[in-house]
């Protein structure tokens, strides 16, 4: 009780003795609404609410939120100065960071204001994006409040680009992206993913506090650049308050402060606005992360697990083209509904065999373009099935699909048993070692059948030696061995033999090491890899998960530890954390934390300890 009135007092000093300036502290402050912030806002929310995803939003408060504006009446009193005063001082009062209200603000408060029919759904977002950066920022000692941030560099649309040309969540540009980790390539744009741009975000906001000291300082610098923030402080006359070094600002970082002001304004006080939130479909505790281990796309995974496309797209904006280039030395990581986690393990296997049945009979066209198309009369095959054989390796064998095969066969599914006869048409004539019995190819010699099993491919322009044991399920070093490769370099015309039916086994072929960087956690590179944490401290013999800069790890994606043999690990909930975090750090799911503990909700509390299955 006496706490309270403490607060009570000092609020009410604070609000009497407020300075109110309903002037504007930047007498040439840019008309906001055709200011680069303005631009990325309103380009931000059409591209997002009305041009690509609007059925993953929650349809409520239609004609509250997006039919009806303010009336000019409402306006005025909603910018009462004194009230707008108040609030921002509580606000002050409440945070590291230093609110403050002034006549840009309210200019501010008054644009945002009048795009009612965009902040329900930016309100309702921060349901799926907040949690995620609350965790972020708590890890680097970053003020909660700075989340706000987003909403004015992106408004929480991932996919936001600005003229200058920086993209993302937290709007970096490609080079600023790369100094901390947020790679660009022509399938994957980091600066998208929300995960990782947030991580980068936070370690730049830290960087930038340990030279200034001053958070609204680091809010200048992250929009202008430490060069400009320095040249105002020395023309200042060594000033280190954004407050006083405002004059020497650029336009631009005069608006950028008081935009984060009026935003975080609106946030706290959506409700007394009469602003009512609308969700998007999902949570934070309603998405699992699935590592993806062959190049694919996400209409394929769509089509194959039944997960709707545009659910895929909203979740997973990183992969520009839709294109997943997972490959043996970089494993890709997707997210999807969680409701969908279970369907998506249980078909999971049969879903890789049929991305290799594939994979193993694209061959280049040069090839290709001779061999005549298969019909269902002359070359039949019966194969008889072995243990431990599947469909899709013998479609891979005779070089056909395993629809072609089920189709000739009519197999409903991909089981098959030991002895079953299956008929193949196929222009390809088995191995020795197969058991068949073939109408018209019983006196082909082994020698013969050995060369047709093997595919020539011609190396093209921009092709790696990754990029083509991806393209046919293949190792890097089975490529290298089988054509007596002493390094990784290949040549245009090149021609290279290709077997995928008999991939030379080795223990080093999958190892990778990965060279810990600045900022990076145990469980980060594990989420990287698709890996657990446990399976990296076992292959490096780690007691603890500190890891130091530099260090190397020896990361083995296919040989995981069974996590039968796992140790069982004790995690003692710190502020600030959620399931759906430590589920992330350890690379297992919220229902997996919550049935090894027997929680009925998600709801935990500091100092609480968690068994991690």
């Amino acid at each position: 009780m006496m706490k309270k009135k403490i607060n009570f007092i000092i609020v009410w000093v604070i609000v009497v003795l407020y300075p109110i300036n309903i002037y504007s502290q930047n007498n040439d402050i840019d008309n906001v609404d055709s200011s680069e912030i303005a631009f990325v806002f309103d380009k931000a929310v059409r591209d997002l609410y009305y041009n690509n995803y609007p059925s993953n939003f929650e349809h409520i408060s239609i004609e509250q939120n997006y039919y009806r504006s303010f009336t000019d009446e409402e306006l005025d009193a909603l910018l009462d100065d004194s009230l707008l005063a108040k609030r921002i001082a509580i606000m002050n009062i409440n945070s590291p960071f230093e609110y403050k209200y002034n006549q840009d603000v309210k200019q501010w408060i008054k644009y945002y204001l009048k795009h009612k029919q965009f902040l329900g759904r930016i309100i309702g977002l921060g349901e799926l994006y907040f949690p995620i950066f609350e965790e972020t920022f708590s890890k680097y000692e970053v003020p909660l409040e700075l989340k706000y941030l987003a909403v004015v560099e992106s408004a929480l649309n991932p996919n936001a680009k600005s003229r200058a040309g920086a993209v993302g969540l937290w709007q970096f540009m490609y080079r600023t992206g790369l100094l901390y980790d947020l790679n660009v390539t022509s399938y994957v744009d980091d600066r998208r993913d929300p995960y990782k741009s947030t991580e980068a975000a936070a370690r730049h906001m830290r960087d930038l506090y340990d030279i200034y000291n001053d958070w609204a300082l680091v809010l200048a610098a992250y929009n202008a650049g430490a060069g400009r923030i320095n040249r105002a402080v020395l023309n200042s006359g060594g000033k280190t308050n954004y407050w006083e070094i405002l004059p020497y600002l650029p336009a631009e970082t005069r608006n950028y402060v008081p935009a984060f002001i009026a935003v975080s304004y609106i946030m706290s006080y959506y409700k007394e606005l009469n602003i009512v939130p609308s969700p998007p479909k999902f949570k934070d505790v309603e998405i699992d992360t699935i590592a993806i281990k062959y190049n694919t796309n996400l209409k394929t995974i769509s089509d194959f697990f039944e997960i709707p496309y545009e659910d895929l797209k909203f979740l997973n904006p990183q992969y520009i083209k839709d294109i997943i280039p997972s490959s043996e030395n970089q494993i890709y990581c997707i997210r999807i509904p969680k409701k969908y986690q279970m369907q998506f393990y249980s078909k999971e296997k049969a879903f890789y065999d049929t991305l290799l049945a594939q994979r193993t009979i694209t061959v280049d066209t040069n090839i290709t373009k001779n061999v005549p198309a298969l019909q269902n009369t002359g070359n039949v095959i019966y194969h008889k099935v072995q243990r431990g054989q599947t469909l899709s390796g013998i479609a891979a064998k005779y070089r056909v699909t395993v629809s072609d095969i089920k189709r000739w066969n009519n197999l409903k599914s991909n089981m098959i048993y030991v002895g079953q006869k299956l008929k193949i048409y196929s222009s390809t004539p088995p191995s020795k070692t197969s058991s068949v019995t073939s109408t018209n190819t019983t006196n082909q010699t082994s020698s013969s059948s050995a060369k047709t099993q093997n595919i020539v491919h011609v190396v093209k322009s921009g092709e790696t030696l990754s990029g083509i044991a991806s393209k046919y399920g293949v190792s890097v070093n089975n490529i290298k061995n089988w054509n007596n490769l002493s390094s990784d370099k290949i040549s245009i015309g090149q021609k290279l033999i290709i077997n995928p039916t008999e991939q030379t086994s080795s223990k080093t072929s999958t190892q990778q090491i990965h060279v810990v960087k600045r900022g990076e956690t145990l469980s980060g590179i594990a989420s990287k890899y698709g890996v657990s944490v446990n399976n990296i401290k076992n292959w490096n013999n780690l007691s603890s998960d500190k890891i130091s800069i530099g260090q190397k790890l020896i990361i083995n994606p296919t040989k995981q530890t069974s996590s039968k043999t796992e140790t069982q690990q004790i995690h003692v909930v710190k502020s600030g954390e959620t399931l759906s975090g430590i589920a992330n750090k350890y690379n297992t799911t919220v229902d997996a934390i919550k049935k090894a503990n027997n929680l009925k909700s998600n709801k935990i509390y500091v100092g609480q300890k968690l068994k991690i299955p």
